[in-house]
């Protein structure tokens, strides 16, 4: 990235580093692609983790459980989510190391005890309790289907969705303690209903993934409007990668967490 191009985003306030309020001992779980960086000190075995968006990597899902025996809960309603949790099981189950490739490289550490404990829901998060279009991918070598890209694809499969709180009251949870979304585009749509339901959520994780697949010019300022949303709503960024992989843990959570509550 040129100079002036970096001054140009930071002018805009589209810079990925732009806003990063530094938190101490965060650290990276999961696969190099997949992965995201959390406060190290924060889980525990009562914790509740919502990783919704599954694909062909849940590392970082699964470490979840193996660091801190978490409580996981994962959400992805289509084939490629769908199979390659059920192919985890089956190696797990036969005490095979299952290895991932794809963008790199990870052995699943996870035993057959750890994985009974998470839980896989078949059902995608949306803003409503609906069947909705997922578009096949148009990239090729990518996996992962899409309600908001792709959508001039021909070839698409439907798939049930929910309202994030819906789920929770369903699943018996009044609060999430981390939440990922890797939602290929929907996570503007769930960013919404986080907002407005208030739900109790301490730590949110996001991928952004029109910076991968942008479909306009403007995916930058959508990304900064989402974020500006969750700043408004009490939460504090306190990573981003230069892909816009994005860190937010809740304001209350974060001055505990820094030693200033």
């Amino acid at each position: 990235m040129t100079k002036a191009v970096t001054l140009a985003k930071k002018v805009l306030g589209i810079h990925s580093q732009q806003g990063v309020r530094p938190l101490h001992n965060l650290i990276h779980v999961g696969s190099e692609v997949h992965g995201y960086c959390i406060p190290a000190n924060f889980l525990n075995e009562s914790s509740v983790c919502y990783c919704v968006g599954a694909g062909e990597d849940v590392s970082f899902d699964t470490e979840l459980n193996v660091l801190y025996g978490s409580q996981v809960f994962i959400f992805d309603p289509t084939p490629e989510g769908i199979n390659h949790f059920k192919k985890l099981r089956e190696y797990t189950e036969a005490g095979q190391p299952l290895t991932i490739t794809r963008g790199s490289s990870f052995t699943y550490r996870i035993s057959r005890e750890q994985l009974d404990k998470v839980t896989f829901v078949d059902i995608g998060v949306w803003d409503s309790k609906t069947t909705l279009k997922f578009y096949d991918p148009e990239r090729e070598g990518y996996a992962s289907h899409s309600v908001y890209l792709f959508t001039d694809s021909k070839t698409y499969i439907e798939a049930p969705v929910d309202r994030l709180s819906s789920l929770m009251q369903t699943l018996g949870h009044s609060h999430i303690d981390l939440l990922k979304l890797e939602i290929e585009g929907a996570e503007y749509t769930v960013i919404d209903t986080i907002v407005d339901d208030k739900v109790d959520v301490k730590v949110i994780l996001v991928e952004f993934d029109e910076v991968h697949n942008a479909s306009d010019k403007r995916f930058h300022f959508r990304i900064k409007n989402a974020c500006n949303k969750l700043k408004k709503a009490g939460y504090v960024l306190v990573h981003s990668s230069e892909s816009m992989k994005r860190t937010f843990v809740r304001k209350d959570v974060y001055e505990r967490l820094n030693g200033n509550a």
